[in-house]
């Protein structure tokens, strides 16, 4: 009966031995594009306001707070990689700025 009830309260998600939910691809695939959209948000613009660009970047980090937040590992690393390497191949003058 307890073990059903924990099951239950789990809502059946999987979970690896630290107890991290296990991701699919596909929800991998989404991080990596969340992280190229609030990348491409950031390259489009000509930042004249340092004040600016740093809200930009406060703001793509909040869009991978929900990913750190669910303890979505992988969708975090997944999320970085395709920010940071979406702005060195478009903007490596900002890729210097976030460094």
């Amino acid at each position: 009966m307890a073990l059903s009830v924990a099951m239950v309260a789990c809502g059946g998600r999987k979970t690896d031995a630290e107890g991290n939910p296990v991701e699919t691809e596909a929800q991998i695939d989404s991080a990596k594009n969340d992280g190229r959209e609030a990348a491409r948000k950031i390259i489009m613009q000509e930042w004249t306001d340092s004040m600016q660009f740093q809200n930009a970047v406060l703001e793509a980090r909040a869009r991978k707070s929900k990913y750190e937040m669910a303890g979505r590992h992988a969708s975090v690393a997944a999320f970085d990689t395709a920010f940071i390497s979406t702005i060195r191949t478009t903007r490596p003058d900002l890729a210097k700025e976030l460094e």
